[in-house]
């Protein structure tokens, strides 16, 4: 299972808020319930060693700023130190908090967002 899929199986267990609500980035159907998450992953920026940015994008309506906060502890609890195997290429990955952008405003959805990323270090398993 590669690192995206297996990130998203996890929230969609592990972040009640959501109900489930997890897409790839880019491919929440625009009639999806609000709150939700969508995972991307980011390209990696110089000599990373491998290093892996993964952006978890938290949307939610426009009534409570709140409700981003909730999400984030949240999204933070699931995957910080979280330790992943892509059973395809044999490579381990343990996520590790990174940073949370500030909040933002979705225009075209009609919702707020904020970004949570994490860092996933690989190595091959022997």
């Amino acid at each position: 299972m590669s690192l995206r899929r297996s990130v998203i199986v996890l929230l969609r267990g592990a972040v009640p808020t959501v109900g489930g609500r997890v897409f790839q980035a880019f491919l929440a159907p625009a009639s999806t319930l609000s709150p939700y998450i969508t995972v991307k992953m980011a390209a990696r920026l110089g000599d990373t060693l491998g290093q892996q940015p993964v952006e978890c994008y938290l949307y939610a309506t426009q009534t409570s700023f709140v409700t981003l906060d909730i999400l984030e502890q949240e999204v933070i609890r699931a995957l910080h130190q979280r330790e992943f195997v892509d059973a395809e290429t044999g490579l381990r990955y343990i996520l590790r908090y990174a940073s949370s952008a500030g909040d933002a405003v979705d225009e075209e959805r009609r919702l707020i967002n904020r970004v949570v990323t994490f860092s996933a270090a690989s190595a091959v398993i022997v």
